[in-house]
């Protein structure tokens, strides 16, 4: 008995050792994505705002709700929401079946065309269509205005259509890459048994492409809906001047220019509750369609070829598709911004203007000094962050897929927790934030870079984890057990085989990491201090302080260093895919 009593103790030991690396993984998700939540959901019951004062109370919520302008905000945001999420799928599934099902000539060149618009930061975008659709100095309007003898300008840029427009067309390239997939995907027998029945297109579009398609375009319908509840960059840009606001709008507004000090910072936490909720649900939403979305894969492998449909007489409106969206969402924007970079005041485009180009506003620049820490800032953070996004993914991946010492459950709450950033906002997160180490004044990183890396693992985490798990699961467990029958211990097995395996995907979510970081506002703008500035907060800084020369600029470096990222990141996923 005192020997079976002693196996079983050293036994639990060993269980107990096993489990340890997953606790740990577990304590620090609940640190990161947890602790805020709670502190923002407590913030929300004070009479203050700050977590840690005395009193509790729905003070904060009967101020929201009893606003009227509460309404209009969560009408704004919904129609926003909606409308960014109708026409990015309506242009994007267009664009997606023309390259992918049709016989569209030179589709390699339309790719890049349609993806291009990834390396525009959706706050440049806008910046640029305020430049070229402002009501007064518009580009167009005035071109418009002077040709067809208009008495006032025809576009308005600062409303909510025009906010729609700019949105629609930073989302395109993100519709393309998940609907490009699934129409690649479909088996084309279907199609050729339904025409041998004597279907027609439309019909087949109803009774098959439909129903196939269907779990892909809801999922990317919810994935939509959470983009445009939670963005900032083109809301903030066009909408905040004019006081159209939405949420993630609303919520900087509060936390930057509210008079009043922390007096908003309970608001602020209601808003964010309020919201929260919905997003959550749209999340969870969205992971359920994605898995089911893989149910209807009908690629059969040996032989498959998909189906192209002749454009016929249709070939050049195809392709005048392609060019119009290039044109709007990079060509226009980006020229318009280079030309204000290299005029020495506001000035429209002329040949009178040629004359007076110069490289004041860039020499300027690059000789601030805040300029220069800026960049600084924004490549350590972006380089760190996206290094302990990767390790952490990693270690999810492992956990949740390959761990024996965790539970079921255990493993499903540190996925849940993983995954759940998807639906916070960076506005959201940025706030929480605010109040953690407000909170948890012992911890020296409120207004400096390391905030930053803490807000943007937190951000990011979704998904790179998503990447990690999805590499990990192509990767047999037998390579590993057969590590292990030689003697290898399971940090040698990762290191020697898993890790060689999942390196280019892994990679190539890290170089995905790093641009995003870089282009990131919302979170930089609410959690800026005087050591802690980063690029696209600087960049800010000029265009809402009224020198759109230097804000021009400063995005002219950007899309130049986004380009050679993104150039890295689709170089690296190539490897991924081919690995």
């Amino acid at each position: 008995m005192t020997r079976r009593s002693g196996v079983a103790t050293s036994a639990g030991r060993s269980g107990a050792r096993a489990s340890l690396p997953g606790l740990a993984l577990l304590a620090l998700l609940l640190y990161l994505v947890a602790v805020p939540l709670v502190l923002l959901l407590v913030a929300s019951v004070k009479p203050t705002g700050l977590p840690l004062d005395p009193g509790i109370g729905a003070e904060q919520y009967r101020a929201v709700y009893g606003d009227p302008g509460f309404y209009r905000l969560i009408g704004h945001t919904a129609v926003f929401a909606a409308g960014c999420t109708i026409s990015a799928l309506a242009v994007g599934g267009v664009l997606a079946w023309l390259v992918e099902r049709t016989d569209l000539p030179m589709k390699g060149a339309a790719r890049v065309m349609i993806a291009l618009p990834m390396v525009m930061p959706p706050f440049l975008l806008a910046m640029g269509w305020a430049l070229l659709a402002s009501p007064r100095t518009g580009l167009v309007n005035k071109a418009l205005v002077e040709t067809l003898g208009l008495a006032e300008a025809p576009f308005n840029v600062y409303s909510m259509g025009g906010m729609i427009f700019v949105e629609t067309l930073a989302l395109v390239p993100s519709v393309y890459l998940i609907l490009g997939s699934a129409f690649r995907n479909m088996e084309p027998s279907l199609e050729e048994a339904a025409m041998a029945s004597g279907a027609r297109w439309p019909q087949m579009i109803a009774r098959i492409f439909i129903p196939l398609l269907a779990p892909a375009i809801l999922a990317a319908a919810a994935y939509l809906l959470i983009v445009g509840f939670l963005v900032f960059d083109v809301p903030g840009t066009l909408g905040m001047p004019v006081g159209l606001f939405v949420v993630s709008s609303r919520i900087v507004y509060l936390a930057t220019d509210q008079s009043g000090g922390t007096s908003a910072y309970g608001q602020i936490a209601a808003i964010a509750v309020t919201f929260l909720v919905l997003l959550l649900a749209l999340a969870y939403g969205y992971r359920y369609l994605t898995r089911q979305a893989s149910r209807f894969v009908t690629v059969t492998g040996k032989g498959f070829r998909p189906r192209e449909l002749r454009l016929g007489p249709l070939r050049p409106v195809a392709i005048a598709l392609i060019v119009v969206y290039f044109v709007l969402a990079v060509a226009l924007p980006l020229a318009i911004l280079v030309w204000t970079s290299l005029t020495p005041y506001l000035a429209p485009v002329s040949r009178e203007m040629l004359d007076q180009l110069t490289l004041s506003q860039h020499r300027a620049v690059l000789a601030n000094s805040r300029v220069g820490a800026a960049a600084w800032t924004s490549t350590w953070v972006s380089l760190l962050s996206a290094t302990l996004v990767a390790v952490l993914a990693l270690l999810v991946a492992w956990t949740v897929l390959r761990s024996r010492g965790l539970g079921l459950r255990l493993r499903g709450a540190i996925d849940t927790l993983a995954f759940m950033p998807l639906a916070i906002p960076g506005t959201m997160i940025g706030m929480a934030l605010v109040y953690v180490y407000l909170t948890l004044a012992f911890v020296p990183v409120y207004g400096t870079a390391w905030i930053l890396v803490i807000a943007y693992v937190t951000v990011y985490l979704s998904f790179a984890s998503r990447a990690a798990t999805a590499s990990l699961i192509q990767v047999h467990p037998e390579l590993e057990e057969a590590a292990w029958t030689c003697g290898a211990r399971t940090g040698v097995a990762v290191r020697r085989i898993v890790l060689p395996l999942l390196l280019p995907g892994l990679a190539g979510a890290w170089v995905w990491v790093v641009a995003h970081v870089m282009r990131e506002l919302s979170t930089a703008l609410l959690l800026q201090g005087e050591d802690n500035v980063t690029v696209a907060v600087q960049l800010w800084s000029y265009w809402s302080g009224g020198e759109p020369g230097k804000a021009a600029a400063v995005g002219v470096w950007m899309v130049l260093a986004m380009t050679v990222v993104t150039a890295v990141w689709q170089r690296l996923s190539s490897r991924s895919a081919a690995a």
